[in-house]
């Protein structure tokens, strides 16, 4: 008898979430770095491009892409990406990053090497799909 109602359960389980077919660009507007001596207001310098998609294969997929603004961009393909009504989060655990985007279009992206951390808040908004961007063109926004 268990066995019927846990049958029921996990029948009510909804599968994943389809991706958002969503391509944005995120201008960075404030950067907080913090060490163990404390934290301090420093002067932004990246870019963030996040894609949410469905692959040919017909599979979720996306990108993070984090530039600086006058040169080359960290790009990894597939991140883990978790969404629900109010922002979607793009997780990169072997980078130690994690961005999320809020519905209305305002960014945290949160990143860790040693032991400094850099918060970064800016403003994103939709763009093409930028999937194979390699550097940010100088003077783009």
């Amino acid at each position: 008898m268990r066995y019927r109602y846990f049958i029921a359960a996990v029948a009510l389980v909804p599968g994943a979430a389809p991706a958002a077919d969503t391509w944005q660009e995120c201008q960075i507007e404030t950067v907080t770095l913090c060490t163990p001596e404390g934290c301090k207001i420093v002067e932004p310098t990246l870019k963030l491009y996040l894609g949410d998609y469905t692959d040919d294969r017909g599979k979720p997929a996306g990108y993070y892409y984090r530039c600086r603004r006058d040169g080359a961009c960290d790009n990894i393909d597939n991140p883990w990406i978790g969404r629900n009504d109010k922002y979607r989060a793009f997780v990169v655990p072997e980078a130690n990053v994690i961005s999320r985007v809020e519905q209305d279009g305002k960014v945290m992206d949160v990143s860790a090497v040693r032991d400094e951390v850099l918060i970064s808040r800016g403003t994103c908004w939709d763009t093409e799909s930028q999937r194979h961007v390699s550097s940010v063109e100088p003077g783009h926004r």
